[in-house]
C-alpha cells in the first residue's frame, strides 16, 4: 500500500487511519521496552510493590516490606499500576517465580513496562480521535505525532510508573469528553428492543453504547468480586465485636453498578455515552495517581465553559443527565478500593495517601524540588524537542488570529491551549517539584502545535512559518547547547523521569565511552532545517513531513538508542544478575549496606529482606554499622557479596574483619552509583 502525502489521508478511511496511529505508537513504544533494566527509585519500587501483590494474592492491600527504616504497607499511591502490573507478571509466568528469576531473565521488565507502553499508545489515540473530528484527519494526525514523539512522553510510556497510567486513561477522557461537548450531531440512536415475560426492555442499539457498558463492566467488576471475596470489616460495638463480611460494605457499589446498567439503556443520543466513557476512564486515573485522575478534567472543562460561555451546549442531547451517570460511573470505579482500604488500615492510610502525598506535596513541600511558576519552562524545553520550536509560535497565534470561520477548529485550538495552561499552572502551584509533573499538559500543547502545523500547509502561510523559523530555531539552538555542552549533559533526558536530580544535583559521573554530542547535533541540525524550510512555500508540505519523519527517527534513538546504551550504567539489573551468576549456592548471600534505592528489592525477589531479622541482609537506618559487624561475625567461613554505592567502598574495607580484609574486592563497577564486591568471610 502506498504510504501517503500530508494531503492525501483523506483517501483512507477512518479506521485505516486510525489503526496507523496505533501501530505507529506501538512500533515506537514497545519493540525494545523489556531489553534494559528498571530504573531507581520508581521502576523497581512499584515493581516489588507489584510483585508482593501477585505473590499474596492481596488485590486490595498494597504491601512493600523493603527496609527497616519503612513500615511493610505502601500507602503513597493508590491501586491501578499495582494491579496491571500484576496482572501482567502472572501473564509472564513471574509468580512465584525461582531464585534470581527477575534478574537472569527479561521477562520482568517486559511484562511491568508493556502495560504503560499500551496505555501511552491509547492517550495518543485520543489525541488523534478528537483533533481529527474537529479540525482534519491530517490535524489529528500530526497532533498525535506530536504527542508519540514528545520525549518527555515516549521515555514515561516506557516507564514502569504511575505517571502514564494518570495520563493515558485521562487523556482519552479529555478526548472523549470533547466529543460530547463539541459533536453538534444530536441524532438519536437506533433502538432495539427485547420481551422478558411481561417485561420490555428497550437499549440505544449502537457500538459506543456497548463499548460504554464492556469498559465500565471490566472496570468495575472484578475490583468489586475481589473486595467482596478478600475484604471483611471487624469492628468494635460497645463492648463487642462484630464482623461483616465484604459484599455487605459493597453494596451501595454493587447497587450503583445495576443502576448504572439501567440507567445508561435510557440513552439516546451519542453524547452522553461519550461522557460515561470518558467518566470510567476518569476513575481508572483517579485509581492510578488519586485526585487529579478526575480534577484536572473537570478543571479543563470548567474553564474552557467559564472562558467561551458556552454554558448552554450543557444542555442537549442529554448531557446534563449523562453527567449524572458519569458521576455515578466515576463514583463506583475510583471508590470502592478507597473503602476497602479505610475499612482494612483505617485513618493512617488516607493520612498517608492524600493528607502527606497529596496535601503536604501540593501546600507544605515533601521530599523534591522547590521552584516558581517557570520551573517547568526549562524541562519543557527537552519535554518537548523538537516540537518547542514551533510551540510558542503556535500559542501565540491562537491569541493574534482572527475569528475562524470554523467554530469547531477554533473551539479545538482553545481547548488544546486551556488543556495545557490548566495543567501547567496546576503542576506549577505546587510546592513540591519534579521534572515529569509537567507530563499532563503535554498533549494539550500536542494539540495546539498539531494544529498550527496543519494550518500552515492549509493555508500556505510563508508569513507565520517565518516567525515560527525566527522565534524557533534559536530556543531549539539553546535547548541543543544545554543537552550537548559536554557529554554529561544528555542525563537530562533520565531527569524527565527520574528524580536522580534531587540527590546529585549536578549529575552522575557520566561513562566515558558514551558521547550523544554528535548525534545530538545532527538532529537538532535537520529540525532547525526543516523548521526553517517551513517558510518556503514550494517546499512546505516536504518540510513538515521532514519535520515528523524526523520527529520519529529522534524517539527511536532515544528510547531504543540512548536508553538501551545508557541503562547498563543506572540500573541495578546487571550487578545483581552477576551476583547470582557467580554464587556457588544461596548460602553465599548478597550483602546490601547503606542503599535505599529499590532495585536491591525487587531484582533479590526481596531475598535481602525475608526471614528472621537478624538474618536479613540488608543493612539501613539505625545501628547499621554494628549490625553488619554483628552478621559478618555470625557467618565467619563463608563467602559472601556486597552491593554498595561506590563511594561507601573505603568505609566498607574498615568494617569488615580485619583477617578477611585482603579477599575483599570488586568483581563488578560497570555501575556509575554502585558496586558489587566479594569478601570470604
Amino acid at each position: 500500500m502506498r504510504l501517503p502525502s500530508l494531503r492525501s489521508w483523506d483517501d483512507w478511511t477512518e479506521r485505516q487511519v486510525g489503526i496507523a496511529v496505533v501501530l505507529l505508537g506501538l512500533l515506537l513504544y514497545i519493540p525494545l521496552a523489556g531489553s534494559y533494566g528498571l530504573y531507581d527509585p520508581w521502576e523497581t519500587h512499584y515493581s516489588e510493590v507489584a510483585r508482593q501483590m501477585t505473590e499474596r494474592g492481596d488485590y486490595i492491600s498494597l504491601w512493600w516490606p523493603g527496609a527497616p527504616i519503612d513500615a511493610d504497607h505502601f500507602w503513597s499511591k493508590p491501586v491501578l499500576s499495582f494491579w496491571i502490573m500484576s496482572l501482567s507478571m502472572r501473564l509472564f509466568g513471574l509468580a512465584h517465580a525461582a531464585s534470581g528469576t527477575m534478574a537472569l531473565s527479561s521477562r520482568a521488565e517486559w511484562a511491568v513496562r508493556l502495560p504503560f507502553c499500551l496505555l501511552g499508545v491509547l492517550g495518543m489515540y485520543g489525541i488523534y480521535l478528537c483533533v481529527s473530528r474537529f479540525v482534519s484527519r491530517r490535524a489529528g494526525i500530526l497532533a498525535a505525532v506530536v504527542t508519540a514523539t514528545s520525549p518527555l512522553y515516549s521515555l514515561v510510556a516506557r516507564q514502569a510508573m504511575t505517571d502514564m497510567a494518570f495520563v493515558g486513561p485521562m487523556t482519552m477522557a479529555l478526548a472523549l469528553g470533547a466529543l460530547a461537548l463539541f459533536d453538534d450531531e444530536d441524532l438519536p440512536l437506533p433502538r432495539r428492543e427485547a420481551h422478558l415475560g411481561r417485561l420490555k426492555l428497550s437499549w440505544p442499539d449502537h457500538p459506543l453504547f456497548y463499548t460504554a457498558l464492556g469498559l465500565f463492566t471490566v472496570v468495575a467488576l472484578p475490583q468489586l468480586v475481589v473486595n467482596v471475596v478478600q475484604l471483611r470489616w471487624t469492628f468494635n460495638l460497645g463492648h463487642r465485636f462484630f464482623s461483616l463480611p465484604g459484599v455487605v460494605v459493597m453494596l451501595p457499589y454493587i447497587a450503583g453498578f445495576v443502576a448504572l446498567f439501567v440507567l445508561l439503556a435510557r440513552l439516546r443520543y451519542k453524547a452522553p455515552l461519550y461522557l460515561n466513557i470518558a467518566a470510567t476512564l476518569c476513575g481508572l486515573a483517579t485509581l492510578a495517581k488519586g485526585i487529579a485522575g478526575l480534577g484536572l478534567p473537570v478543571i479543563v472543562f470548567l474553564v474552557y465553559l467559564g472562558f467561551t460561555w458556552n454554558w448552554k451546549r450543557l444542555r442537549r442531547a442529554q448531557l446534563g443527565f449523562g453527567i449524572l451517570l458519569a458521576l455515578l460511573a466515576c463514583a463506583v470505579v475510583a471508590v470502592p478500593w478507597h473503602h476497602a482500604m479505610l475499612v482494612r488500615h483505617g485513618k493512617p492510610f488516607w493520612d498517608e495517601l492524600y493528607g502527606d502525598n497529596h496535601w503536604r506535596r501540593l501546600v507544605v513541600g515533601r521530599h523534591g524540588d522547590r521552584g516558581t511558576f517557570e520551573y517547568f519552562l526549562r524541562e519543557l524545553g527537552y519535554a518537548v524537542l523538537p516540537w518547542i520550536a514551533l510551540a510558542p509560535a503556535a500559542l501565540t497565534s491562537i491569541v493574534m488570529r482572527r475569528a475562524d470561520q470554523d467554530p469547531r477548529r477554533q473551539g479545538m485550538l482553545w481547548f488544546g491551549a486551556i488543556w495545557f495552561v490548566s495543567a501547567y499552572g496546576l503542576v506549577s502551584l505546587s510546592v513540591t517539584k519534579f521534572h515529569h509533573y509537567i507530563l499532563p499538559s503535554l498533549p494539550g500543547l500536542a494539540i495546539v502545535v498539531g494544529c498550527f502545523l496543519d494550518d500552515l500547509l492549509k493555508r500556505r502561510d510563508v508569513r507565520a512559518a517565518g516567525a515560527a523559523a525566527v522565534v524557533g530555531i534559536p530556543l531549539l539552538a539553546l535547548v541543543t547547547v544545554d543537552l550537548a555542552a559536554v557529554p554529561k549533559n544528555a542525563q537530562l533526558f533520565i531527569w524527565l523521569f527520574s528524580y536522580d536530580y534531587i540527590n546529585t544535583p549536578q549529575g552522575r559521573p557520566w561513562p566515558p565511552a558514551l558521547d550523544f554530542r554528535p548525534a545530538l547535533i545532527a538532529f537538532a541540525a535537520l529540525f532547525a532545517l526543516a523548521t526553517a524550510a517551513l517558510a518556503w512555500r514550494r517546499v512546505q508540505r516536504l518540510a513538515a513531513l521532514t519535520l515528523c519523519l524526523a520527529a520519529v527517527a529522534f524517539t527511536f534513538f532515544l528510547l531504543d538508542g540512548y536508553m538501551m546504551k545508557v541503562t547498563p550504567y543506572w540500573t541495578q539489573k546487571g550487578l545483581i544478575a552477576n551476583y547470582y551468576r557467580m554464587r556457588h549456592s544461596p548460602d553465599e548471600h548478597l550483602l546490601v549496606w547503606q542503599m535505599y534505592w529499590r532495585g536491591e528489592n525487587f531484582y533479590t525477589e526481596n531475598e535481602v529482606y525475608q526471614g528472621p531479622p537478624d538474618e536479613r541482609t540488608i543493612f539501613l537506618g539505625d545501628r547499621n554499622a554494628e549490625n553488619l559487624k554483628a552478621w559478618m561475625d555470625r557467618h565467619r567461613g563463608h563467602r559472601a557479596f556486597f552491593l554498595i554505592e561506590r563511594s561507601r567502598m573505603s568505609q566498607l574495607e574498615g568494617m569488615v574483619p580485619a583477617d578477611a580484609r585482603k579477599s575483599l574486592k570488586t568483581v563488578d563497577e560497570g555501575n556509575m552509583k554502585f558496586c558489587l564486591a566479594t569478601i570470604d568471610l
